[in-house]
């Protein structure tokens, strides 16, 4: 079993609160800052982790494990991903990406 693993996460800042999504297991935190959503979003995911792998959830460790967010989710993360490697893009790209933004829909639990 590996040592680490490597998540797919973002975090925004809206107006009054921060919100962080981890795209890999489809999970969402809120907080006042930054530094609190991302906090809240470690401790669950070390909760889900376990849940899936040692708790009382083992037998559906292969669902939950692979339980991913919707492909809208995936490509803002790596819009974003591509717009921090590559600053030109940025300047092209961020205002056409921000006039296409649309509110997320609500996230489909299993």
């Amino acid at each position: 079993m590996p040592d680490s693993l490597t998540l797919h996460c973002i975090a925004k800042r809206h107006s009054g609160y921060w919100s962080a999504r981890c795209l890999d297991f489809t999970l969402y935190a809120v907080g006042e800052t930054f530094d609190e959503a991302k906090a809240k979003l470690d401790a669950q995911i070390m909760e889900y982790l376990y849940d899936a792998i040692d708790g009382e959830d083992r037998e559906f460790a292969p669902q939950l494990l692979l339980r991913r967010a919707p492909l809208r989710d995936w490509v803002e993360y790596y819009a974003i991903f591509a717009m921090t490697r590559f600053k030109w893009l940025s300047r092209i790209a961020y205002p056409k990406l921000i006039d296409l933004a649309l509110p997320p829909p609500p996230y489909r639990h299993a």
